[in-house]
């Protein structure tokens, strides 16, 4: 969960809201004319973040590698299945 506080509260209690992440506490949602702008998070929720986030491009990442790879095998059994198309006798040619 996290608190909402307007952006010139957070600017007169920048020092105490810091403090307060600093001591674990819930993050602060920070809004503008009522609608949210940004987010405070403690650096522990920081890092989690980004090693969320790393594990998130990673993963899409190797979903691309396996893609890529599976595209590469149907194109192959395409090639071949061309192939052994061509390469079958057919009947012969009665057309003149």
């Amino acid at each position: 969960m996290y608190d909402e506080m307007p952006i010139h509260r957070v600017r007169t209690l920048l020092r105490r809201v810091v403090d307060h992440l600093a001591a674990g506490g819930q993050r602060v949602m920070v809004l503008r004319n009522g609608v949210p702008v940004a987010g405070l998070v403690s650096v522990s929720d920081m890092k989690a973040l980004e090693t969320a986030d790393q594990a998130r491009m990673e993963h899409h990442a190797l979903t691309a590698q396996a893609r890529l790879r599976e595209i590469g095998w149907l194109k192959a059994g395409l090639d071949s299945a061309r192939y052994e198309v061509r390469a079958r006798p057919g009947p012969p040619d009665t057309r003149r």
